[in-house]
């Protein structure tokens, strides 16, 4: 299963990549690629930024959306 769907695809709606997320939330994007695979965790302080990114982009997400909904969806389908 793909981790993350919904910011994947923010991500890709906008062209940006694992380098230009990572430095958005002052990581690199070996750090940012690792937190997209579920490796290592985003914080609260990288949730927040990406989802006020995208707002400012006219994108009506949350951090709910981007970070939360797509695991409790797997897990209720079980």
């Amino acid at each position: 299963m793909t981790t993350f769907p919904e910011l994947r695809a923010m991500m890709a709606k906008h062209g940006l990549g694992q380098k230009e997320m990572g430095e958005l939330i002052g990581n690199t994007y070996l750090t940012f690629g690792k937190k997209l695979r579920g490796e290592n965790e985003f914080t609260f302080y990288d949730m927040l930024k990406i989802k006020n990114y995208f707002q400012e982009k006219g994108e009506g997400v949350s951090i709910d959306s981007l970070f939360f909904d797509w695991n409790f969806t797997k897990v209720n389908e079980g």
